[in-house]
């Protein structure tokens, strides 16, 4: 059996594609280069709006039926599990032969097949000439059921933008503690504590922190959001992520955007600031290092911009 490694495969909008790259880059230390990557970081697929699957390789060949030799030899066993071919191009093997594959790997697995609801599932794949087995995990797509929180506001953050960012925060590291000190209905909070991070939010305007309790609540997720300005916390985190407030909700003066900034810098060790303006001069007036940046549409009609910068 080989040593491990990971095959995941990408799926953007062309329009998203640098918030994307920046996820990837925060996530696994690397450049985005192509929708199909190997690295050696295990990643759940679900805590990401862009990654597909994850394949746990297992055995590799160039040789479809050298795999299954491999495979048969390898003495796998498995209770209650299934074989899918992982699609990654368009070039992919028509469906009958991708059943054909699927059904030769699972009559070498010992165990007993299930093909609704299995415990397990192992992938197949053909990527630049090269067979891969393994273990697959795929996104499961429950964190879209975030968009029916009851409570929400037209100039709320969208769920994806809201994941990537605890992703470019927590850099996948689970130990770490984020907060979110302008955190409006709570979206940045429920796709943190999704992912597994322990999460904590602020919010000034008594109105919305209740409406961010509530969508908390609806999805059973026990997060604290305390009601009161940026500049009152006292404790200190790992990472903070703030969406700047605009529209109805807006920053009115400059001074008020500095001290949001100024007190991010005191209580958080990394910073990631999202903008509907250009703000790179406030940021760089608090000395705060800019480590990465992108800019991210709301569409694929460039309806509406937001900037994001990591800091620190």
């Amino acid at each position: 059996m080989e040593s491990c490694s990971y095959l995941y495969s990408l799926n953007y909008p062309e329009f998203e594609k640098e918030l994307c790259a920046l996820e990837v880059k925060s996530l696994f230390n690397d450049v985005m280069d192509d929708k199909v990557f190997f690295a050696n970081t295990k990643v759940d697929p679900s805590v990401s709006p862009f990654l597909r699957n994850r394949l746990e390789v297992l055995f590799s060949h160039s040789s479809f039926t050298e795999l299954v030799a491999l495979v048969d030899q390898g003495g796998l066993h498995a209770t209650d599990y299934m074989v899918r071919y992982v699609k990654l191009y368009d070039q992919d093997p028509p469906f009958q032969t991708r059943r054909s594959y699927c059904k030769q790997l699972g009559y070498k697995i010992h165990g007993e097949p299930l093909y609704i609801s299995p415990k397990e599932v192992f992938g197949i794949t053909l990527y630049k000439g090269m067979w891969y087995f393994g273990i697959l995990k795929q996104n499961d797509i429950t964190w879209k059921e975030h968009k029916d929180k009851p409570y929400s506001y037209s100039s709320s953050i969208g769920i994806t933008i809201a994941k990537v960012l605890v992703n470019i925060a927590g850099n996948g590291d689970l130990s770490k503690r984020i907060v979110d000190p302008c955190c409006g209905v709570g979206t940045v909070l429920i796709e943190g504590v999704y992912a597994g991070y322990a999460m904590k939010g602020w919010e000034i305007n008594r109105k919305i922190a209740e409406a961010s309790r509530g969508n908390l609540k609806y999805f059973n997720y026990n997060v604290p959001v305390i009601t009161g300005d940026i500049k009152d916390i006292e404790e200190a985190f790992d990472a903070s992520i703030i969406d700047l407030p605009y529209g109805n909700f807006s920053i009115t003066t400059q001074d008020e955007l500095q001290s949001i900034l100024k007190n991010a810098k005191r209580i958080s060790k990394k910073m990631v600031i999202v903008s509907a303006k250009d703000i790179s001069n406030e940021i760089k007036n608090e000395n705060l290092i800019i480590l990465d940046r992108c800019e991210v549409v709301k569409n694929k009609h460039n309806d509406f911009t937001r900037y994001v910068w990591v800091c620190e």
